[in-house]
Parts: C-alpha cells; structure tokens; sequence
C-alpha cells in the first residue's frame, strides 16, 4: 500500500511540476493521441469512460463477499501486516485522481507509473469518445469522494502484467467511489441519495488495483471507468 501511495504522489508531483495543464498533441511524453486521430468518432451523450464495470452499490453475494474477506486476510497475513481496508480505499481513490487526470490530459507516459500496459492503450482509445466537458469532470480532488467502498478483492495465479503468463500470485481490488462535481452535493450524503436526489451533480468512479505477490511487485491499475449515475444501467 505504501508502493501505492509513494506512485501516485510522485507523478501528482510530476505533473505539478510540468503546470497540471493539457499537453499538446507535440509533447513527446503526452504519449500517441496523434496515432488515433484518424476515423470518425462517436462521442459519449454522458461520460462514461469504458461500457463497463458499472458498479454503484456494494456486492450481496455471498460467495463474492466471502472470498474478499478471505483475499483480504491472507493479504495482511502473508504479505503486509499494516494493511487496512480504509486506508487503501482512500489511497486507491487518490491514485484514480491521478489516473483521471492522465486521462484527461493525454500523459500516457505518466499513466503508465500507476497503470498496466493494457489499461493505456484501452484508455488512449475512450479518451476519444469524450467531449471536453467530459474530459475536465475527470480532474477531480481525492476530497471530492464523499462515499467509497471496496467491492470485492480476489487472488489469481495470472500475470496482469503479461496476459499469457500464468503461475504467478496476483492479488486483485476493485474499489467505487462516488465523486461530488456540485458543492450543492453534502459530504454526509447516503447511498440513497446519492443515487436520486444527487444523481445530477455527482460520478461515479470504479477502480481495480492489482499486485504480483509471488515475486512480490508493485500496485498497477488493471481497470478504470468513470460514469454518471444515469447511465450505469444503459
């Protein structure tokens, strides 16, 4: 978690010290927005990042339930004693913002610090479907997430890291975070709330974060998505 953590503040640190501001399509380390300029484009009526994951409420299966508390234990047990359930929500809400931001900016090269290679590439890609508005709803402060949970946690014996390599421990989490874009929006919100009241002045985030533990390697986000409410069920 502390890897996690120590990612995500660097290329916070790395972007503030190039201005936060969108790179142009020139800028060497913005990455190859240029190598997907080409072709007509559909963009999205509502933002919505990826078609999916859409996950707005936490998980009641059991078996679900059951194998994160089970993931979760061997984790701490095995592997980082210190670990806590809400202290990594917090620092996987902040590597999103990261993230978000990347995105929105087309820093390839520095998405890449908390990111798969797959990710990416499939990001470089929805960038294109998003208007500007949309783009600039993707610049968000971690204190603008009023309501996160961890949806569910799993250990794999797949490489996130090359798709075709099996036999190595990996240890998935997949996180949601309701992020207010009004300060009409109360940080007390409900659940319930946030999905009728609110449902105009807030988005939803879903992240999955995931680590080699067999060699041990550092955190890498394997899935993003950004949504509003509205469209969660289209």
């Amino acid at each position: 978690m502390r890897m996690l953590c120590h990612a995500a503040r660097r290329v916070l640190s790395t972007v503030a010290m190039r201005g936060g501001g969108m790179l142009s399509a020139s800028d060497g380390s913005a990455g190859s927005i240029t190598d997907f300029e080409d072709g007509p484009v559909t963009q999205n009526p509502y933002l919505s990042l990826f078609p999916s994951p859409k996950i707005i409420v936490p998980t009641f299966d059991p078996a679900r339930r059951i194998g994160t508390f089970v993931s979760e234990a061997i984790y701490q047990l095995c592997y980082e004693k210190a670990y806590d359930r809400e202290r990594f929500i917090r620092v996987s809400v902040e590597g999103a913002s990261v993230l978000g931001e990347c995105i929105a900016n087309g820093e390839w090269n520095r998405m890449g610090f908390l990111a798969s290679k797959d990710l990416v590439e499939q990001a470089k890609i929805a960038r294109r479907r998003c208007t500007s508005d949309q783009l600039e709803m993707l610049r968000f402060a971690p204190d603008d997430s009023i309501l996160s949970f961890l949806h569910s946690s799993f250990i794999s014996l797949r490489n996130f890291g090359r798709k075709y390599d099996h036999g190595i421990v990996c240890i998935y989490f997949t996180t949601a975070s309701f992020i207010r874009t009004s300060d009409s929006v109360p940080y007390d919100a409900t659940l319930t709330q946030l999905l009728d009241d609110f449902r105009s002045s807030v988005m939803v985030l879903n992240v999955t974060f995931a680590r080699n533990l067999s060699p041990l390697g550092q955190w890498k986000a394997t899935g993003i998505n950004f949504f509003v409410p509205d469209v969660a069920h289209s």
